[in-house]
């Protein structure tokens, strides 16, 4: 993708005022570069991992409630034992079922963890890997992500 293409900018990020100082908003405020929205993404990303689930999970039965907003966000980081390579195939697949249902604009997400620990940084990684749909074209995108244990806050960047 051309990454000089001009897109919508999607609504949040109109909504969001970067210069509030400014009366007006630039032409430039209504259309965004790729790159611009590959960060939109990765910042939105990092809010849907950073946010947690309802503690209680709704009924099996209702199909449709599974991807509402009851459900928006990852579960609770001090719920997950992550010691072993299962439970971090688990984890991976409930980030690509939590993107498939909030994410839109990225399509075919694949996540894998890190399989080296490192005994000086508990942090748990993972790589995102999916399509990012824009316009008429797609392009691939990864970001590689950290849950701190500790804090069970989750880091978001581009990988280049």
């Amino acid at each position: 993708m051309d990454q000089e293409q001009k897109l919508v900018v999607p609504l949040l990020d109109r909504l969001l005022d970067d210069n509030p100082q400014e009366n007006t908003e630039s032409q430039r405020a209504h259309h965004l570069l790729i790159h611009q929205l590959k960060e939109s993404v990765r910042r939105d990303l990092e809010e849907l991992f950073n946010t947690r689930q309802c503690c209680i999970a709704p009924p099996e039965s209702l199909p449709h409630i599974q991807a509402a907003l009851h459900n928006y966000g990852l579960p609770d980081a001090a719920t997950l034992n992550l010691s072993s390579q299962k439970a971090r195939q688990e984890f991976c697949r409930t980030v690509e079922k939590t993107i498939a249902n909030y994410e839109p604009r990225i399509r075919s997400a694949k996540v894998q963890t890190q399989s080296s620990v490192d005994p000086e940084d508990p942090s748990i990684r993972f790589r995102v890997e999916a399509t990012l749909h824009a316009l008429s074209a797609d392009e691939v995108i990864v970001f590689d992500s950290a849950l701190n244990p500790v804090t069970r806050s989750v880091t978001v960047a581009e990988t280049k």
